[in-house]
């Protein structure tokens, strides 16, 4: 299987971190600046989700044209990091006014469920949606969405 082909390449002196990097983690430079500006353009709304707190971004069109659908995508997993949110948003422009957001949660918030209102769906902690409309009226819809989901904080 995969395993032994990988241990045969490192036995006749592949270096493991050349084998696997080009795969997992590399980016062209120039996704570097594009990457900071999308994460420079993003807010925190701590009383979004029930109070739970919303994290979100947006791709720019120029970005999603631009770059693989792999850099796109690692967006969301920088987003994520944010610990005064429980659920993290990230809108990617696909059309002029067209977007497929994705949406996390550390568990407490079942983006799923959130999800499917929207006319998406996925999994608990991981879920999406594509929608039609401005960066603004997407937004309202995830704030929407994620309100109808949270569940009340109890105080």
């Amino acid at each position: 299987g995969a395993h032994r082909l990988a241990a045969e390449l490192i036995a006749a002196g592949v270096e493991p971190d050349q084998l696997v990097g080009p795969l997992m983690d590399t980016h062209p430079f120039a996704w570097l600046a594009a990457l900071g500006a999308v994460i420079q353009g993003a807010v925190l709304d701590p009383q979004a989700a029930g109070g739970l707190g919303l994290v979100h971004a947006a791709v720019p069109l120029a970005d999603t044209t631009r770059f693989r659908p792999e850099e796109i995508d690692s967006v969301i997993d920088v987003v994520r990091t944010a610990g005064e949110a429980e659920v993290a948003a990230v809108f990617k422009q696909v059309g002029p006014a067209r977007w497929v957001v994705s949406l996390r949660s550390s568990g407490r918030v079942d983006v799923a469920a959130a999800a499917a209102r929207a006319g998406g769906g996925g999994h608990p902690t991981a879920a999406g949606f594509t929608a039609e409309g401005t960066a603004d009226e997407l937004l309202d819809i995830v704030r929407d969405v994620l309100l109808q989901q949270a569940p009340p904080i109890a105080g």
